[in-house]
């Protein structure tokens, strides 16, 4: 059962609970000086006579100074006791969300773009923050002032109560009517924030690709377009709390204006001095006030339920991938005993079709084929990115499926076509590939040296601390890829898939590379996603895979000896478009 999207969010003040309850104390204070002010006022205009007589004796002087001095104190701690609660509670909840989101399957990302997930991570969040506690205690107070103003309302005169019975009613109906509203446009409004921010995030990640095909005013329009989207449910919330800010208004008024009417005549009856009808007014202005912000806290807390109802959603997401790796001794085997799958966003088209292979410990198998064969979703699944929709993966005769994803993935590195590098050092990309304890930098140095990348680290300014920009971007591809085969080689897998490692690189790069990779298969059971031929005739087996089934496999040599077969035709193809011998 779903529970109340209420109970929900109130639930996060559960940590800062005691933070909270002594900003509420001195909010009550802080209630109690305030409501005390218009009874002094109206003492002072009824007693002016007497007091200009004898002047104001020093202790009231000292009172009001005191009460004063206490006012501030309290409204400044309640205000920096609340904020600082709002801050802990947004930063708890962006962690809390960002922890259940990296623990997704990778198939979870395959249906969510990055730039909808940020802006969940950012913007729907800080929604939070001004309404959960400092909103709410706002309507604390006001609700504290609201009771407080109408006992002194009905103490100082019960028949000039009568007009603010009519627009208090009449103000809190209207914030419930249009709570309702507020809470699906406010839905609105973040989905089409969330994806401007996709298309923004899109284009600046391609920013190069942009640039080179002169598309910078086709983003602007796409921009354009998915902000006009975003503006036009802005307005549309915008035109909605206008209606109720001015229909509040319009009340307010009438109900202040009848009140000094009201309170007039009855001071020309006799029933009412002036100062009371001064502290009457004070009052019924805290009370009118009062009477607003809840009304108006309404529409916004609804506001935030439709902003933040995503949130929720995904903080109910199981976080399957939070297994911890477990002690796993492999020698490297493998085995898919007739896997079939299907990506989740292609039901209708089978990556592989059950398929059977075996690979043993220290073996080199190349996998080619033309794209879409199921070369990548071999390394996929081998990864753990996704399980099988039918058949077996495993590990040392070892199903998969009882062993835990991060317990197989400490087993296995991956080198890809174009590397992953985070924004920070070449040491700190590199120390990534072990995450369960502290590298020393004379392990980073060792693993760069093998994969050929300390000459060239060691010539950089501040060599290893080199920070290598977003992506990797100041590097160069062969660069990348040999931080990228340290990081493997500090990893020590017992199992290695290559994909297409050195499909982009020029010969120059590639020969360095290689070098790198022939170091790293060192007595590795090694799994080629490759393109050129120097990779694959080094393999002990090749494997060549069609709509989603291996159609033939063995050594290079035996493979070329089957002229008709597909292997050969995949090599005849390779030299009549390239003029060279190279592998798909």
């Amino acid at each position: 059962m779903k529970p109340s999207p209420h109970l929900e969010r109130l639930r996060l003040l559960r940590p800062v609970a005691g933070r909270v309850a002594a900003a509420l104390l001195c909010m009550g204070a802080g209630v109690l000086i305030q409501l005390g002010f218009p009874r002094a006022i109206a003492y002072f205009i009824d007693h002016a006579a007497q007091l200009q007589r004898h002047g104001i004796p020093p202790w009231m002087i000292l009172a009001m100074l005191g009460a004063a001095l206490l006012l501030a104190t309290v409204s400044a701690l309640r205000y920096y006791l609340f904020q600082s609660a709002s801050q802990g509670i947004v930063t708890r909840l962006r962690r809390q969300l960002f922890d259940i989101l990296i623990r997704q399957p990778i198939g979870f990302f395959d249906q969510h773009h990055v730039g909808e997930l940020t802006s969940r991570l950012q913007a729907d969040v800080m929604a939070l923050h001004e309404s959960l506690t400092v909103g709410a205690a706002n309507v604390l107070r006001a609700l504290c002032l609201f009771s407080g103003g109408v006992a002194m309302l009905l103490s100082l005169s019960p028949l000039l109560s009568l007009p603010l019975a009519l627009f208090v009613p009449a103000s809190l109906y209207i914030g419930k009517r249009s709570g309702t509203s507020y809470r699906l446009r406010a839905r609105e409004v973040q989905s089409s924030l969330a994806e401007s921010g996709k298309v923004a995030q899109e284009h600046f990640a391609n920013v190069r690709l942009v640039h080179a095909f002169n598309q910078q005013q086709g983003a602007s329009a796409r921009y354009r377009q998915a902000t006009a989207r975003a503006l036009d449910a802005a307005l549309s919330n915008a035109r909605l709390l206008s209606t109720f800010q001015g229909t509040l208004s319009l009340l307010l008024y009438l109900a202040l204006l009848s009140t000094l009417c009201f309170g007039a005549w009855l001071i020309g009856q006799g029933q009412l001095s002036v100062g009371e009808l001064t502290a009457f007014i004070i009052y019924a202005s805290m009370v009118t006030e009062s009477a607003t912000s809840l009304a108006e806290f309404w529409s916004s807390w609804m506001r935030t339920l439709g902003a933040t109802d995503r949130i929720f959603d995904m903080l109910r997401l199981e976080a399957r991938l939070d297994d911890d790796a477990q002690p796993l001794a492999l020698s490297g085997r493998i085995r898919f005993d007739a896997v079939s799958f299907r990506y989740p966003q292609r039901p209708a088209h089978a990556a592989l079709d059950g398929v059977s292979l075996s690979v043993t410990a220290g073996e080199t198998v190349a996998v080619v084929g033309p794209s879409g064969a199921g070369k990548s979703t071999i390394a996929n699944l081998i990864l753990g990115h996704y399980a099988p929709d039918a058949g077996r993966i495993l590990y040392d005769d070892l199903d998969a499926a009882g062993l835990g994803t991060a317990s197989i993935r400490r087993q296995v590195a991956v080198v890809e076509q174009e590397p992953s590098l985070f924004s920070g050092t070449i040491a700190d990309n590199i120390r990534f590939a072990v995450p369960e304890r502290d590298v020393a930098f004379a392990e980073v140095e060792a693993a760069a040296r093998r994969a050929q990348a300390h000459d060239f680290i060691a010539a950089f300014p501040n060599g290893y601390e080199t920070v290598v920009g977003e992506r990797g971007m100041q590097l160069s591809g062969g660069q990348k890829q040999r931080i990228a085969i340290a990081r493997a080689l500090l990893r020590d897998p017992r199992i290695l898939i290559l994909d297409e490692a050195t499909s982009a690189l020029d010969a120059a790069s590639e020969t360095l590379v290689q070098a790198a990779l022939d170091n790293l298969m060192q007595g590795r059971t090694t799994m080629i996603i490759a393109h050129r031929l120097s990779t694959i005739v080094k393999a002990d087996r090749i494997l060549v895979v069609d709509q989603g089934r291996i159609c033939q496999q063995g050594s290079h040599a035996a493979l070329m000896r089957e002229e008709n077969g597909p292997y050969a035709e995949l090599m005849r193809h390779q030299l009549a478009q390239y003029g060279t011998l190279t592998a798909a």
